[in-house]
């Protein structure tokens, strides 16, 4: 079956990539009194309220000696992490359970965006002159995926399931969600799941067009993009991460009362026309979490098998990031 070959790829490279990252990790954690965060993002609308945090001199101004950096891909973050190149980075929930699911002493410290069903931030495109007009059209077909196993995937396996659409057919490439387009125009796939900014841009050109929203089969509310710290470096600088999630949850307040406003942030970070940012359907925004913001994410990834067993969300969250 699909899923089943999705979940033995995306464990043997998670696998893989947790023994490299426990032989990376250094022996001791550095501490100064105002010590350098470092922190990686990708190129994604959740990553906003850092780059705002960063650029807008909120970081600065609470005397936080903060790097955004922007980085390839969840699997070079962690290896960042882990390695002590980076203190904290940003991916998708799912990336990061897989990894501590592993024994790789990773904990969630904070959240950066809530996907939201009322006014969803990813959606699967086809081709806007494309034959398919329904779920089932896409029996036998090649989609893309940023990696195998990830969110996307795995969402996108849910929804057709849940939709009676028989997915062993389906067969998954990896391809990065910028390159996904022109892969479409070029019939090397019929349909990608797409976050944004990169899902406004490509709907705002004309060429593609929504055929549904995957993210949908988790659940209506669920933490869509998290930040992460090793483990001993989160429990010896408990008080510099308030710090930070303070100053953080105010580029997040901020951010989401002037998603215009600080677009044209996002659009020279990743790399697209400034003229397609106020188009972006953007997350709910918020730091603080809840167990409940993970959970559905922790039990779809048990349910297809890229992880062993379903676990509690609380046992994965650093108190300091809990809801309260």
């Amino acid at each position: 079956m699909m899923r089943s070959t999705v979940a033995r790829c995306a464990s043997a490279a998670v696998l893989a990539l947790s023994a490299t990252l426990l032989a990376a990790m250094p022996c001791a954690v550095a501490q100064s009194d105002n010590p350098l965060i470092r922190v990686g993002t990708g190129p994604n609308d959740p990553s906003l309220p850092l780059i705002y945090g960063d650029k807008g001199g909120v970081f600065k101004r609470a005397s936080l000696n903060v790097e955004v950096s922007r980085q390839a891909t969840t699997s070079t973050m962690a290896a960042a992490v882990l390695g002590g190149s980076l203190e904290i980075a940003q991916g998708s929930g799912l990336g990061a359970i897989q990894i501590i699911a592993k024994g790789v002493p990773l904990t969630l410290v904070g959240n950066l965006a809530l996907y939201n069903a009322d006014h969803p931030d990813t959606a699967l495109l086809v081709l806007a002159n494309s034959s398919i007009k329904t779920a089932k059209d896409l029996e036998g077909k090649t989609l893309a995926g940023v990696a195998l196993g990830d969110l996307n995937s795995i969402s996108t396996v849910m929804w057709l399931d849940q939709r009676g659409v028989d997915t062993s057919t389906l067969k998954f490439v990896e391809i990065p969600a910028s390159a996904s387009l022109a892969a479409m125009e070029q019939n090397r796939i019929e349909a990608t799941t797409v976050y944004e900014p990169f899902y406004s841009a490509f709907v705002a050109t004309g060429k593609a067009r929504i055929l549904g929203y995957p993210y949908d089969a988790l659940g209506r509310h669920w933490a869509d993009s998290v930040i992460y710290a090793r483990t001993d470096w989160a429990a010896a600088h408990g008080p510099l991460i308030g710090r930070f999630l303070r100053a953080l949850t105010e580029a997040s307040t901020y951010v989401a009362s002037h998603e215009t406003e600080v677009g044209p942030l996002m659009a020279q970070f990743v790399g697209l026309d400034p003229n397609a940012m106020p188009q972006v359907h953007h997350p709910d925004r918020g730091v603080a979490m809840a167990p409940s913001d993970i959970q559905p994410i922790i039990d779809a990834a048990a349910k297809y098998k890229l992880i062993p067993k379903a676990f509690a969300a609380q046992d994965i969250i650093c108190s300091c990031a809990l809801r309260k």
